[in-house]
C-alpha cells in the first residue's frame, strides 16, 4: 500500500495544521505534537519496527519544521517592524550559526549510536525526548518572564558554547529543537520570552535544515543496508508521504500564530507555554 486510508490522511491534515499554529506562536518546533503521531502512522500501516519508526518520525519531523518555522519567522520580523522594533539579528546569528555546526555533529551521533544499538535505539531516543519535554515544561512554569525592552547585548562565547550544545543534543534526539533552544535563550543567555520566539524559530531553520539533511544521508546508508525495513517513498530517515500530508497544511497555518503571540502578555504567555508541553 503506497498511501494510507483517507481517515489517516485526513488526520494528518488536521495535525499539520495544529503543528503550524503551535510552533509559530511559542516559537518551537511541535515535535510533541508531529513525533508521537507519526510514530503512530508508521507502526500501524506500514509496519515499521518500533526501533525504526522514531528515527523517521525524527527525520521527517526536521524537514517539516523548516518551511513552517521560516513561515513563521518572517511573520514575527514583520510584526516586530511594524511595532518599530528589529528582529535580533545579532543575537540570532551569534547563537543559530553554533546550532548548524552543532546539529550536524548531533545527528552523527544519533547515527552512530543507532548503528550501535540498532534493536532499541530508537526507544531510548524516542524516551530522551518525552523527558526533554517535561523538562522544558517545568522551567518554563518556573521563569520569570521579561519585556523585550530588557534585551541586553549578547555574549558572544556563551551564545556560541550554548548553540553548539544546543544544537547537538537536540539533533541527536532528531527534534526541531525549539524545545531546547527557548529554555537556553530564556533562562540561560537572558532573552526575554518575546525576544527568544523569532531568535528560535529563525535559529530552526538552520537547524533543522542540516538536522534533516543529515538524518536524510545517515539513514539512507542504514536503508541500503536494510531497504524491507523502510516504508514506501523513504530516503533515509525521512518519508516523503507524511512530509506532504502535514507539512502543506503546517505551513499555512504558521501565519496565524505569531499575530497572536504578539497579543499575548509575557505572563499568560509563559503559563500557556508550560501547559502546551
Amino acid at each position: 500500500m503506497l498511501l494510507p486510508p483517507l481517515d489517516v490522511i485526513l488526520y494528518m491534515v488536521l495535525t499539520g495544521a495544529l503543528v503550524g499554529l503551535v510552533s509559530s506562536y511559542f516559537g518551537v518546533g511541535a515535535c510533541f505534537i508531529m513525533v508521537p503521531v507519526m510514530i503512530y502512522f508508521l507502526e500501524s500501516i506500514y509496519n515499521v519496527m518500533p526501533s525504526l519508526a522514531p528515527l523517521i518520525a525524527f527525520g521527517t519531523n526536521m524537514a517539516i519544521v523548516v518551511p513552517t518555522v521560516a513561515s513563521g519567522a518572517l511573520r514575527h520580523r514583520r510584526i516586530l517592524m511594524a511595532k518599530g522594533m528589529r528582529f535580533p539579528t545579532r543575537h540570532f546569528k551569534l547563537f543559530a550559526i553554533p546550532v548548524g555546526f552543532g546539529s550536524l555533529f548531533g545527528a552523527f551521533m544519533a547515527y552512530t549510536f543507532f548503528e550501535s544499538y540498532r534493536p532499541i535505539a530508537g526507544l531510548i531516543l524516542k524516551t530522551l525526548f518525552g523527558v526533554v519535554c517535561l523538562i522544558g515544561a517545568y522551567r518554563f512554569l518556573r521563569a520569570k518572564p521579561a519585556p523585550i525592552t530588557e534585551l541586553k547585548d549578547p555574549n558572544p562565547p556563551k551564545y556560541a558554547v550554548s548553540g553548539f550544545l544546543s544544537g547537538a543534543f537536540a539533533h541527536f534526539i532528531g527534534i526541531g529543537g525549539g524545545i531546547v533552544y527557548m529554555p537556553v535563550l530564556n533562562a540561560l543567555l537572558g532573552v526575554p520570552l518575546h525576544a527568544a520566539t523569532p531568535i528560535s524559530l529563525a535559529t530552526m531553520v538552520i537547524g533543522s535544515s542540516i538536522g534533516a539533511v543529515s538524518f536524510m544521508a545517515f539513514g539512507y546508508a542504514d536503508q541500503l543496508l536494510h531497504p524491507l525495513d523502510y516504508p514506501p517513498l523513504s530516503l533515509g530517515w525521512f518519508n516523503l508521504i507524511m512530509w506532504g500530508f502535514i507539512g502543506v497544511s503546517s505551513i499555512a497555518l504558521a501565519q496565524v500564530g505569531p499575530v497572536l503571540a504578539h497579543r499575548t502578555s509575557p505572563a499568560k504567555y509563559k503559563l500557556l507555554l508550560a501547559i502546551i508541553y
